[in-house]
């Protein structure tokens, strides 16, 4: 997708540097405290939905966690058997291109069937790795983003 204005510009390669097995993936999500919920997010999570669909189903068969997902795409253009797959077992789908010039309203948010969690458009989470990158995953404002910035210089 390439979206101008991305956090996440490190997701966006397709060289094959870390690879995990599917298995590899739940046992970490299984072994992890204190979750809710798992998001995928990119670079772009339809363009390997086969092994996510694998995934999430094991997510939500077996542990009863909730499912959101980031993608560029419009819902309309997830027309591959495994992105329908993997539409129909998540929660929540945030959908569109990210456009800079309007960062919290040109996606749409699509919350399917699910009582347990309500979609909240003020949450963010704010990872940083040890090599110092920062992701962020939901709805940051331009203020928590200027602050993050200006923390990293």
């Amino acid at each position: 997708m390439a979206c101008e204005g991305c956090w996440n510009k490190h997701t966006w390669s397709f060289d094959k540097k870390n690879l995990f097995l599917v298995d590899e993936l739940f046992d970490e999500i299984s072994n992890t405290s204190g979750i809710d919920g798992v998001t995928f997010t990119g670079g772009e999570p339809f363009i390997q939905a086969k092994n996510l669909m694998q995934l999430a189903y094991r997510i939500k068969s077996e542990l009863n966690l909730t499912l959101q997902i980031f993608t560029g795409f419009e819902l309309k253009e997830l027309n591959k058997r495994y992105q329908k797959e993997l539409l129909l077992l998540a929660d929540i789908v945030v959908a569109g291109r990210f456009d800079s010039s309007k960062p919290n309203n040109n996606q749409r948010v699509y919350q399917f069937a699910n009582e347990k969690w309500q979609f909240n458009n003020t949450d963010v989470e704010v990872e940083i790795d040890g090599r110092g990158e920062v992701i962020l995953t939901g709805y940051p404002t331009d203020k928590l983003i200027d602050n993050i910035r200006e923390a990293i210089k």
